[in-house]
């Protein structure tokens, strides 16, 4: 019993205690036996599986054992079977133990049947039920025995009148893992107790008010539920099959579909949640009943509204399953409205269904749209890329569509506080299709909204946004106003650290200079994309697998359910998504063989098609060579993280080089929207947020582009450029390592007349010298010097003291900076850099800091991060951090956070290392960039009603307010004040909590603590501009927490004073 309670399973005295064990499970004394069997049936792993499961197994069979001995028997070899390994052979074989268990399933004894049951069910699921067939009827006598013989139960066995309630729950759970019996006999048998079990235990149930007898009743109810489910799907005989038996079904069948209806529509949680599940299950295991399921579509939509969040959860995975053509509409719009309530945890899936269901059972393209629309601007962050990637396609492939689309995208932008997935949907469809109303909404004014949204953009949507900008431009050129605002954006994007954006602008600004030679030639109409798949329902089956291992194929199902042709006779016959996937980006004419890539689905498989059928088209024999032949690998890494957090651009005499443009681009290069792909053979630039490129089409063949896809890059040269250290980072790590420039590709005869007049393969660069060896000194002689003149271990010279680190910068206003951006310079000096790369999400934060050497011949030892200011409000846990850094390595350090609480400071870190071996430095203090809003999440369209009572009910402590005058500083624009609120994670749409002009308002929700259950507090904030003078403004924060309140209001007021005019 000591040993049972102090030791573990992996105790090395539990070798030494084997031996004993074994002569007490074969002792004569039922004591010794018992506990022996307690102790390995609680600790016992692989190895007392091995020594120890001959001597468990005769007691189990023995028939001198009396029940308390057989049960714990049965127990602990149950225990000993879940410690054996997945790949290793079971302890009991099925021809040689089956027997044994059916005769212990032949008990009489209630608790000896109880954990036999549980047995043969840990048997039949690790093993599956070969063997094990003759069991299943004698369980089915158990249920006979415990339903129909009540009187004949004794009275310890009975729990508030029901008859050993978890034998029968255990009986119905071990009988779903078997098919239906052969045996009609036994056949009738199950269904007779089925029967009894539904009709008398729901009505005992719905008259018992005692909670604890009502649980145990709905227990054995739900699993003889389960049963029923279970063999009509494996029979298939709901509907279509006639006889004795497809009528046994039908009635059960009948009876679950009405009992699970009066669950759904009854108080009791457990049992709504219940009912919710089961007819997620039948729905798509059984898609023909689906009928009699939408007969409670009214009751199961009132249940997202239900105050438990995993009946919200059931309710809108059945939802799903039972929508068909005819209720898409109503349905639909009803999670539309569930969206803007919803928990967060569940957004991305609901939105995800959304899009599905608008997608299959649409009764007009133009619904379609209006709904994907509404998506994008209720719930743009838990939109994925999939999403509006489908909605270009769509609209690319219906022309019926294409204007009303433009038309509408236009409207959504004019509403403002556009999300950048909106961005993206209204760059590519006007840039395609603005051309259609150009009546109702100019050129100029596309131009201006697509604009609106650029400063805030990311990198791979500005490189869209250029693309759609210069395609609105040529619709006009003949217009002074809008010629000169895109080629000054053109020419500002020309010295920009981005080396894909300079690119872009250097291209597009020559295009913009030649109109008509650029419509005729190379901006071209998008292609219709090619026919595939949806990837959205791709995305959707692995949440479905999951949910199905956890405990029920709900996710599953209700995709099966689906994706089943609707038996109503309205049934959208020929469903959207049949609609073509996207080809390669190409014109027609240039497309080799025809062939196109999948680039807007996410589908690995076909963009390795695509590489693989070439789709890219053929080189010219110059470049086909040179494509061939490996690239060099670059000396030393390339230095960006400079340009990567820089926010000033590049000296005009630093801009790069144009890149030419060769006879096989001139064809096809800009023909692909929204970005033009290189030239084959020529490299291509993958932009970072695009998760990793395809596969090549050979061995040793460049990784090929992506042409067409939205916001692709275009080409960018290999050799470097002044002002452009080198070729782009990977995308899998944001910050290349801190090391020189490599060496350059050399120059390369010019095959066609460069349009740029540019050359982009200038002198290569040569490699930097290495670091000087420093000469020996003679050691000084000694005071005792040595008599024999021959001294072999003389006094070694000191070495040379190492400088002190001292910052390049103000590590100060590196903190502040990212304090408001993801990832930037958290520290550098002459010997090392960290640069920092965070991102948060609902109570939880992940940071990675990237340490590179800067030296080009010494190590950096003994380098340590240790925490030393620990905050009370966030748990940090580091990863493990490197004891050296090789010259030019870069590592990354990853840290997880977790909200606990509110807190004021944020956690320090004290970094030190050594240089080439010297000791340590001294401590440098690192404040890590963690404030209180880096876990908030922004809410755009939160329901007035909640922003104002939440606004009214705040106590004076839970407020806090600041006048702010700039004074001579000057005004500033609404836009810019709605970027510093959005930059402190508030969500802000202009007019819309605030109808005054000169106002804005906006709202996020604070989550800390735990997963379950997550404290959330709900952040409203106000700035109030003087209409007078916008150089006065008052700033008001309320939260329930009144340090969020203070955090977020003193950075925005400090914002607000250092925010240039504008």
């Amino acid at each position: 019993m000591a040993c049972s309670l102090l030791l573990q399973e992996n105790d090395e005295f539990l070798r030494l205690a084997i031996n004993a064990i074994h002569l007490d499970l074969t002792s004569r004394n039922e004591a010794f036996q018992a506990l022996a069997l307690s102790f390995v049936g609680n600790i016992g792993g692989q190895e007392m599986a091995e020594a120890l499961t001959l001597d468990v197994l005769k007691l189990l069979t023995s028939g001198a054992s009396r029940p308390l001995i057989k049960k714990r028997a049965s127990l602990c070899l149950l225990r000993l079977l879940r410690k054996t390994p997945a790949d290793a052979p079971l302890v009991v074989a099925a021809d040689t133990f089956s027997p044994t268990m059916g005769a212990l399933l032949e008990e009489r004894d209630l608790g000896l049947l109880l954990c036999s049951v549980t047995l043969l069910h840990g048997l039949v699921a690790r093993s599956g039920t070969g063997g094990y067939e003759t069991c299943q009827g004698r369980v089915i006598k158990i249920l006979e025995r415990l339903v129909r013989e009540r009187e004949r139960i004794p009275p310890e066995y009975l729990y508030y009148g029901i008859p050993s309630p978890w034998l029968q729950a255990r009986c119905l759970r071990a009988l779903q893992l078997f098919p239906p019996p052969d045996s009609a006999t036994e056949r009738k048998a199950l269904h007779d107790v089925l029967q009894n079990i539904i009709a008398t235990t729901s009505a005992e149930a719905a008259k018992n008010a005692n909670p604890n007898k009502t649980n145990a009743l709905n227990a054995i109810l739900f699993e003889a539920l389960a049963v029923a489910l279970h063999h009509a799907s494996a029979t298939n005989t709901a509907i279509a099959a006639t006889g004795p038996d497809a009528a046994n079904d039908r009635a059960t069948l009948g009876s679950c579909l009405s009992l699970m209806g009066r669950y759904l529509a009854g108080k009791d949680p457990n049992a709504k949640y219940l009912a919710l599940d089961s007819l997620a299950r039948l729905a798509g295991a059984m898609p023909e009943v689906l009928e009699g399921v939408r007969h409670h579509q009214a009751t199961v939509m009132a249940s997202l509204k239900d105050p438990d969040v995993s009946i919200r959860r059931r309710a809108l995975d059945l939802l799903f399953a039972m929508c068909d053509a005819a209720s898409a509409p109503e349905v639909v719009g009803e999670l539309l409205k569930h969206l803007v309530v919803a928990d967060f945890g569940v957004r991305e899936e609901l939105v995800l269904k959304i899009a599905i269901l608008a997608e299959k059972f649409a009764p007009s393209m133009q619904w379609y749209m209006d709904v994907v629309l509404q998506l994008l601007e209720r719930s743009g962050d838990f939109v994925s890329d999939e999403i509006w990637h489908r909605a270009v396609q769509l609209v690319t492939n219906n022309p019926s569509m294409q204007e009303y689309a433009a038309r509408n995208v236009a409207e959504a932008l004019k509403r403002g506080a556009a999300h950048e997935s909106l961005v993206c949907t209204a760059a590519y469809i006007l840039g395609e299709y603005g051309r259609l109303i150009r009546a109702e909404v100019p050129p100029a004014e596309q131009y201006r909204l697509l604009h609106g949204a650029f400063p805030a953009a990311s990198q791979p949507t500005k490189g869209l946004l250029m693309t759609a900008l210069l395609k609105i431009y040529l619709l006009e050129p003949t217009n002074a106003t809008l010629s000169r605002d895109v080629r000054e954006l053109f020419d500002r994007y020309k010295r920009f650290m981005d080396a894909e954006l300079q690119q872009r602008a250097t291209e597009y600004l020559a295009l913009a200079a030649n109109p008509q030679a650029a419509t005729a030639s190379f901006i071209l109409p998008m292609p219709a994309w090619q026919i595939r798949e949806s990837s959205l329902i791709k995305r959707l089956q692995p949440e479905g697998s999951e949910a199905a291992g956890e405990g029920g194929p709900a996710g599953a199902s209700s995709l099966a359910a689906a994706d089943a042709p609707s038996t109503l006779a309205g049934a959208n016959t020929s469903p959207l998504l049949s609609v073509p996937m996207p080809g390669s980006g190409l014109s027609p004419a240039l497309q080799p063989g025809g062939g196109g890539g999948d680039l807007l689905s996410m589908d690995s498989a076909s963009r390795g098609g695509a590489a693989g059928n070439g789709a890219f088209g053929a080189a010219p024999a110059a470049v086909a060579a040179a494509a061939a032949a490996p690239p060099p690998k670059p000396a030393t890494p390339v230095d960006l993280l400079s340009d990567l957090f820089s926010d000033a651009v590049i000296t005009p005499s630093a801009a790069p080089a144009p890149a030419p443009m060769p006879a096989a681009a001139a064809a096809g290069y800009p023909g692909a929207y929204p970005g033009a792909p290189a030239p084959t053979g020529y490299p291509m630039a993958v932009p970072s947020a695009y998760p990793g490129a395809p596969t090549p089409a050979y061995p040793g063949a460049p990784a090929p582009a992506y042409p067409g896809y939205p916001g692709a890059p275009a080409a960018v040269p290999q050799a470097a450029a002044p002002g452009y250290p080198g070729a782009p980072a990977p995308a899998a790590n944001p910050f290349p390592s801190p090391y020189g420039a490599p060496p350059a590709a050399a120059p390369a005869p010019a095959a066609t007349a460069n349009p740029f007049a540019a050359n982009p393969f200038p002198a290569a660069v040569p490699a930097p010298a290495p670091a000087p060896v420093p000469v020996a000194v003679p050691a000084p002689a000694a005071a005792h010097a040595d008599p024999f003149g021959d001294s072999h271990f003389g006094a070694q010279p000191a070495p040379a003291p190492v400088p002190p680190p001292v910052p390049t910068g103000d590590v100060n206003a590196w903190y502040s900076a990212l304090l408001l951006k993801e990832r930037g310079i958290l520290y550098e000096d002459q010997y090392l850099q960290i640069g920092l790369q965070s991102q948060y999400t609902r109570g939880r934060g992940n940071i990675t800091l990237y340490f590179g050497n800067k030296q080009a011949g010494a190590q950096l030892t003994n380098v340590s991060l240790v925490q030393t200011v620990q905050s009370p409000g966030v748990a940090m846990a580091p990863g493990p951090m490197p004891a050296v850094l090789e010259p030019k390595q870069q590592l990354q350090v990853p840290i997880s956070l977790t909200c606990l609480g509110p807190f004021t400071e944020p956690p320090a870190l004290a970094l030190n290392y050594g240089v080439a071996g010297a000791p340590a430095l001294n401590a440098m203090q690192l404040r890590l960039p963690v404030a209180m809003h880096k876990f908030m999440a922004p809410e755009v369209h939160i329901p007035k009603e909640t922003f104002f009572d939440h606004w009214r009910a705040a106590q004076p402590a839970n407020k806090a307010q600041e006048m702010v005058d700039r004074g001579a500083a000057g005004p500033v624009s609404p836009e810019t004040v709605q970027g510093l609120m959005r930059m402190l994670h508030l969500g802000v749409e202009h007019g819309y909590l605030d109808p005054s002009p000169h106002n804005e308002a906006g709202a996020a929700y604070w989550a800390c603590g735990p997963a379950d259950p997550q404290r959330v507090v709900l952040c409203c904030c106000r700035v109030e501009a003087n209409p007078q003078n916008r150089a006065q403004f008052r700033v008001t924060v309320v939260a329930d927490q009144p340090e969020l309140a203070q955090s977020v209001h003193a950075l925005l007021v400090a914002q607000l004073k250092a925010a240039p005019a504008s």
